[in-house]
């Protein structure tokens, strides 16, 4: 599965859907009026075990006839070993290759150093401007314009600490991925047609002949065909009842045989480039059928029980776990809490004391002190252009359309839904 940090901290979320940004970046002091100035911000723990909001594309395909499946490998990995030769017959999940990942891991470690200096840099930055902005409300008028200026270099400056911390995180998660995946599998049942070759990373490492009747032709735009690799596992959709679902994963991405066409304006669309995807189950599906694909980032798994929080809002985890709560009294206090599992994919632990769902808990940093007092109000700065709804929850899924829109979501002439929303 991919991991929980390879998805969301889209921007586009706090435009689109309001609350799903408060797991990253979170303002500890509050822009209203002076009364909550500095006022440590807090949030239901309820908040963390909702179901939650993110981004994500959708694109429509359609079933096909099965043919030669090409299992490439990755230029930039060295293969360390393969396992099979032409001519044998394979099941679904047979190994064919592995990756000496050693090297993977070597760039992952320093990926996750990198994300850990940028937080640092994200809290500096925020209470350096907190800083400033509570001292321009007593500043001098000559005073105002250099303070004014001194916190938006800041903002400035956060924003792209906050965009690098991001691509990291993508990073981190794509490496993940790549070492818990190193050992490349069949795709389907077939027979092995052949093995390496002089265009063997253009044309595929390996070459097997599906036993199956059908795959899906996905058309994928050129500025979204990037987002696709080799061996990712898709989630598929009927287009007539979302409910109805399977799975597969992509098998090649043709990026030789361009499809161009024009759109109901009668200008050129985006070039769309196919990607072939290997179902794990062809019942209820016939040729000619219509469906959608989205990557499968592993959020329709089932509900976790208990309570769980985000892992970086617990202190001492490893020791003397704590956090920081309101204590009832609008103050904030110390908790003592008591940890169970951890979910390496949620970066989250399970709270087995401590806390209850109506508790509500402030994101840790270094200048908070037992007895500062606490405030439930959330307001972006306006010039950001991001109002928060208090009463806004996640979950809600969008569902795409033939009329071009998906419940407010415009869709692009290749048949995406720029800007999905799914639980």
């Amino acid at each position: 599965m991919k991991k929980f940090l390879g998805v969301i901290a889209a921007a586009i979320i706090l435009a689109a859907v309001g609350f799903a940004g408060y797991k990253y970046v979170l303002p500890r002091f509050t822009d209203g009026d002076s009364a909550n100035s500095s006022s440590v911000y807090v949030m239901p723990v309820s908040n963390f075990n909702m179901d939650m909001m993110f981004v994500t594309n959708r694109y429509s395909g359609v079933i096909e006839t099965q043919e030669l499946v090409d299992v490439k490998s990755d230029s930039e990995k060295t293969i360390s070993k393969t396992y099979v030769e032409a001519g044998d017959n394979v099941k679904k999940g047979d190994k064919l290759f592995e990756y000496d990942v050693e090297q993977i891991q070597v760039d992952l470690d320093q990926a996750k150093l990198d994300v850990e200096q940028a937080q640092t840099m994200v809290n500096s930055y925020n209470n350096q401007i907190a800083s400033l902005e509570k001292e321009q409300r007593t500043a001098t008028a000559n005073q105002q314009l250099s303070l004014s200026n001194e916190i938006e270099a800041l903002k400035l400056e956060l924003k792209k600490a906050n965009y690098e911390m991001d691509k990291k995180n993508k990073e981190i998660a794509k490496l993940e991925r790549a070492v818990k995946n190193y050992i490349v599998t069949s795709p389907t049942d077939g027979k092995v047609q052949s093995v390496g070759g002089e265009n063997a990373t253009a044309d595929g490492y390996i070459k097997i002949a599906s036993n199956g009747d059908l795959r899906i032709n996905a058309a994928v735009s050129e500025e979204h065909i990037s987002e696709f690799a080799e061996n990712d596992r898709i989630l598929i959709r009927s287009r007539t009842d979302e409910s109805l679902t399977w799975g597969g994963v992509v098998t090649s991405i043709d990026t030789s045989k361009p499809v161009n066409s024009a759109n109901n304006m009668g200008t050129d669309a985006p070039t769309k480039y196919p990607v072939y995807i290997a179902l794990d189950s062809t019942d209820g599906l016939m040729i000619g059928q219509h469906v959608t694909v989205e990557l499968d980032f592993g959020f329709d798994q089932e509900e976790k029980e208990g309570l769980w929080i985000d892992e970086f809002y617990i202190c001492d985890a490893d020791t003397s776990p704590y956090v920081w709560c309101d204590n009832g009294n609008g103050e904030l206090e110390k908790r003592t809490i008591q940890l169970g599992e951890h979910d390496d994919d949620m970066m989250q632990y399970q709270i087995t004391s401590g806390l209850t769902e109506t508790d509500l808990i402030a994101f840790p940093d270094d200048t908070l002190t037992e007895g500062m007092p606490t405030t439930t109000e959330f307001v972006f700065d306006e010039d950001d252009g991001a109002i928060i709804d208090e009463n806004m929850t996640g979950g809600e899924d969008v569902t795409l359309t033939d009329e071009g829109t998906a419940g407010g979501v415009a869709i692009s002439e290749d048949g995406i839904q720029k800007e999905e929303v799914v639980g």
